[in-house]
């Protein structure tokens, strides 16, 4: 090696006059013999460099509008109009009141100062009752739940069924607060459970598709419509027992949840029976079904709040 003449600063040849491939696979070595190229030890002339691939992606911008909360107002259907919520009461109490004045000016029945004051006592109630009415939260119906095919007759007991879950639903949701207790807040929980499966047997086809003189339609709407809303108020009367009273009595009180949750218990198989005849494409009358829920409360020696 001479002077000044560094080897490794030579260019290497290979006999084809061309720099080696920066990126291409280290030779193998005799020991270790030869080397598979895993993919991607080698760029491809086409593959575009890190720089150029940053261009093709996505932008990465920040997220554009307004999070609002499930219960915001803007979130779901609007509401009325501030116009309708406050103007048409005042103004419908207003024609009341003046109607009453002309009526009773006219008619001669009373002095002014009468006539006035009724006027006043019919504009208020007047406007009192339409606040509540145009203010009242509207109820929406779930149009995925009944099919467009559902027999009319059928159709209208199941809007029924599901009108009164949504009222058995806004009552639980005022009882709650006054859920102080485990035991209270177990008989809410299974409550709402039942009328979920409701509504889920309500959706189904198979149900959809019967008579709305059938024991199963029959069954659900009871339910609905008696059962449940009975046994719902048997356990608010428990809850405010329960906030008022000590001792023994409370303690009757807390018995009084435990029936009413075992009897839920008790609706709730009867529930499971429709469903499971409901998957079999096995329909039974209304006495076989009622029959099975008196059985059930008899074998849980059950004295029921609602009259099977």
């Amino acid at each position: 090696m001479s002077a000044g003449h560094d080897p490794s600063a030579e260019r290497p040849h290979d006999g084809n006059g061309r720099f080696p491939d920066p990126f291409a696979p280290a030779s193998p070595s005799p020991s270790t013999g030869p080397r598979t190229p895993a993919p991607g030890d080698q760029d491809l002339p086409w593959k575009a460099t890190a720089e150029r691939r940053d261009l093709w992606g996505p932008v990465q911008k920040p997220l554009e509008g307004k999070v609002h909360s499930p219960g915001s107002k803007s979130v779901g259907r609007p509401g009325r109009s501030p116009l309708v919520r406050v103007g048409a009461p005042l103004l419908l109490g207003g024609l009341a009141a003046i109607a009453t004045v002309v009526v009773g000016l006219g008619t001669a029945l009373a002095g002014p100062l009468p006539v006035l004051g009724a006027a006043a006592g019919v504009g208020a109630l007047t406007l009192g009752g339409s606040a509540l009415v145009l203010n009242a939260p509207r109820r929406e119906k779930d149009p995925a739940l009944l099919g467009e095919t559902v027999p009319e007759g059928t159709r209208a007991v199941l809007e029924r069924i599901l009108e009164a879950d949504a009222t058995t639903r806004e009552r639980l949701t005022r009882l709650r607060p006054q859920a102080v207790v485990p035991a209270a807040t177990e008989v809410l929980d299974d409550v709402q459970s039942l009328l979920t499966r409701i509504d889920a047997l309500v959706g189904s086809e198979q149900l959809q598709s019967l008579r709305p003189s059938s024991g199963e339609v029959t069954m659900l709407e009871g339910m609905a419509s008696r059962y449940v809303p009975e046994l719902v108020d048997a356990a608010s009367d428990t809850l405010g027992f329960l906030q008022t009273f000590e001792g023994s009595a409370r303690q009757e009180a807390l018995d009084n949840l435990g029936s009413i949750d075992r009897q839920l218990n008790v609706l709730a198989e009867g529930v499971e029976q429709i469903e499971r005849d409901i998957v079999g494409g096995v329909s039974r009358s209304l006495e076989v079904h009622s029959e099975f829920l008196r059985t059930r409360f008899a074998d849980q020696h059950l004295n029921p709040i609602i009259d099977v």
